[in-house]
């Protein structure tokens, strides 16, 4: 399954670097609704945070900006929670075990979630690990960003100060 998804992804990786402002996206659309069991064994539906500002951050434990990513989406967490904001992180690593093993490791306080399956990863045109997804109080995807690099955190905390504004 791991490598059906990485063979998709450099399908999607080459056919968007060939082509940007086609690559497929689910900005001003309805985020996909989805439950998934988290960390402590919650299971949580995205739906469930209508009304709240969301970032749906899917990260796997193979791919290496995900070590950098989570604790500043972790600071993000702790900063704008009370503001109204959540963050949710899905793994789409296909074991299950060993992405748990990781989790832990990470040590972050925002709830963690795991989709073993390939349904979400198709229904948020994951292109690559990690991608952030930022969904306003309406449900609408306003935001996507592909990747991470230092610094991103900062692109995203703009996004996320303009949603709790409005």
């Amino acid at each position: 399954m791991r490598g059906v998804l990485l063979a998709s992804l450099a399908l999607g990786l080459s056919w968007a670097a060939s082509s940007p402002a086609a690559a497929p996206t689910l900005v001003g659309k309805e985020a996909p609704d989805f439950v998934l069991k988290s960390l402590d064994g919650a299971n949580l539906r995205l739906s469930e945070f209508r009304g709240q500002v969301v970032l749906v951050n899917f990260w796997a434990r193979w791919a290496g900006d995900t070590r950098q990513e989570m604790p500043a989406l972790n600071r993000i967490h702790t900063t704008y929670e009370r503001a109204g904001l959540v963050v949710l992180g899905v793994s789409i690593d296909e074991d299950l075990e060993r992405a748990r093993e990781f989790a832990v490791s990470m040590k972050v306080s925002y709830p963690l979630m795991f989709d073993s399956g390939s349904d979400i990863g198709r229904d948020y045109l994951l292109q690559k690990m990690p991608m952030t997804i930022l969904v306003d109080r309406s449900g609408v995807v306003r935001y996507s960003h592909v990747g991470y690099k230092r610094g991103d955190d900062r692109l995203f905390l703009d996004q996320i100060r303009e949603l709790l504004r409005e």
